[in-house]
């Protein structure tokens, strides 16, 4: 096999990878790098013309507006509610019915975090749940740890579905359906078979956290063994519904109602005090900590929250709505979605090319319901003009390097896959999966998570990972003779499990905290677990397959 065109495809993702891991540098300035290094290569290898790569790239912009949309709306709806006091008394009743640490750490690491992924994701869960923890009195990196570890299972659901729904755009015209199918139809399929692989790991997720924190706390899993019943029952409670959730409602939305689900139900149990630990396990005293531990912010002791408090029902209101319209609308029952998805807005043959690009408006979830409740929830918690002001201009601030980020990822992707349409050549991504092809073969069921999780921990991100590879999956199942479904099912749980891992989350947790500078720490910590996940998901997945066929 003729091994050097499939190196020059690969080089672009090679250079965005080499410069956020090696060199450090954020998102937003490697993808451009990126994408101008993919249509130099697909001009000069592929003779792409300068027309074409200028169609493809316009693409790539109009479906990352698509995304951003969805982004915008979740992260100012988190930004707003944090400015209300919502998130932060949310948080605080919850982490108080119990003074177990290992019981906190499973509330606020796991059914928290889960419910900010499915919320807003972006990195926002453990940037917010990692200072609530060490407010109650964790130790910083361990809460870092912890929070990162507990962002995982939901990952794939985050943002309302975001890495489905945005992660997967790039394959819209290449997957190949049956007559009458709808693309819509098969990211349910892919986000079913996601939720069923999730489950296999998930359940145990819980139990990791904990084990983990009391191995680093005392250097014993034994003490986080102790409430494997808790932990088994916290796991259960949101991995479930999550997977009912997908297989019956919408990619969309399990993360998001199987944590509202999820959390009811465990509180009342902890409440009860029924699988109550027999002891109450703590950290050792501060005197005992290490000194990498604890940086430049330290350990509170449970204090109340800053803010004025709400009451439950109207803190967790806005969250209700949307999942209740999301729900509305997206389940065939109602009938709503062919109505919603009807009002398109396109460019076709874009420069005179076959590459087009659009978005279909009232489907969006950022405009139908985000932006609504987002507008709403001023009125609802009474936040004057400036706090609402202030939450427009942190969202405004937050989306800057992630809308850069996006638009050059999709404008890179779309580059690559449209490299071989005005040459005699196959796509540069086909080149790629030709070669992993003739490498992996058959065994790709479990290369498939790993190179999700690769992808996460260059970007940051699962929806980026998606992007950025799910072509290549599935240009990698058609040569190998694997269902494209799954393959692209084990790309996005493996860009979910690469999330504890992922260098520029790290970052922005240890920011938070007070801890910058201990990344090699928690990598060490998390690696473990991450290729774990991707490894365990990929043999439930072979084996599911196998079953099924």
């Amino acid at each position: 096999m003729d091994w050097l065109p499939a190196i020059l495809a690969g080089l672009p993702i090679a250079i965005v990878g080499s410069l956020m891991v090696f060199l450090s540098w954020p998102a937003k300035w490697a993808m451009p790098v990126g994408w101008a290094s993919a249509a130099l290569i697909a001009g000069l290898w592929w003779n792409m013309p300068v027309r074409w790569v200028a169609a493809s790239t316009i693409a790539g912009f109009i479906n990352a507006l698509d995304i951003l949309l969805i982004v915008l709306g979740a992260l100012l709806i988190l930004q707003t509610l944090r400015k209300s006091g919502a998130l932060e008394a949310i948080s605080f009743s919850m982490s108080s019915v119990s003074k177990d640490r290992r019981i906190q750490a499973i509330i606020i690491a796991w059914l928290m975090v889960s419910f900010l992924e499915g919320a807003a994701g972006f990195g926002t869960p453990a940037a917010i749940a990692a200072p609530l923890l060490v407010g109650l009195g964790f130790p910083p990196l361990v809460a870092v740890i912890c929070t990162l570890i507990g962002d995982s299972t939901a990952v794939t659901f985050g943002a309302v579905g975001v890495p489905i729904w945005g992660g997967f755009e790039p394959v819209r015209d290449l997957v190949g359906l049956p007559p009458g199918g709808d693309f819509t139809d098969f990211l349910r399929i892919v986000g079913s078979f996601s939720a069923i692989l999730h489950l296999a790991a998930g359940i145990f997720m819980p139990l990791v956290i904990v084990c983990t924190m009391t191995r680093i706390a005392t250097g014993s899993f034994r003490q986080g063994l102790q409430v494997w019943p808790a932990a088994l029952l916290a796991g259960i409670v949101f991995a479930v519904p999550q997977a009912l959730i997908a297989a019956f409602v919408s990619f969309e939305v399990p993360a998001l109602l199987g944590a509202l689900a999820a959390l009811p139900i465990f509180l009342l149990v902890v409440r009860s005090r029924f699988l109550a630990p027999r002891q109450i396990w703590d950290f050792p005293s501060r005197d005992r900590w290490p000194e990498e531990w604890e940086g430049e912010i330290a350990a509170g002791h449970g204090e109340k929250p800053r803010y004025r408090q709400l009451g439950q029902w109207k803190a967790w209101l806005p969250y209700a709505i949307v999942g209740a319209v999301l729900t509305f609308t997206r389940l065939d029952l109602f009938g709503l979605t062919p109505m919603l998805r009807s009002v398109t807005i396109t460019w076709s043959h874009i420069l005179g090319t076959n590459v087009s690009g659009g978005i279909a408006p009232l489907y969006n979830p950022g405009i139908l319901p985000f932006l609504p409740v987002a507008l709403a929830i001023p009125l609802m918690h009474g936040i004057d003009r400036r706090g609402t002001v202030e939450a427009l201009r942190e969202t405004m601030k937050m989306i800057g390097p992630a809308a850069i980020a996006l638009f050059f990822a999709l404008a890179m992707v779309y580059v690559m896959i449209h490299s071989g349409s005005a040459s005699p050549r196959d796509s540069m991504l086909l080149v790629m999966a030709e070669a992993a092809a003739a490498t992996v073969g058959g065994i790709w069921y479990l290369a498939a998570p790993l190179v999700g999780a690769l992808g996460s921990f260059i970007s940051g991100s699962n929806t980026v990972s998606n992007i950025m590879f799910g072509v290549f999956q599935l240009d990698t199942a058609e040569q190998v003779g694997l269902p494209v479904a799954p393959v692209l099912a084990l790309q996005a749980v493996g860009g979910a499990a690469g999330n504890m891992i992922a260098v520029h989350n790290i970052v922005a947790v240890l920011t938070t905290v007070g801890l910058l500078g201990k990344e090699g720490i928690v990598i060490r910590k998390n690696l473990p677990v991450a290729l774990a996940y991707a490894l365990v998901t990929g043999l439930a997945g072979w084996i599911l397959i196998s079953v099924v066929s």
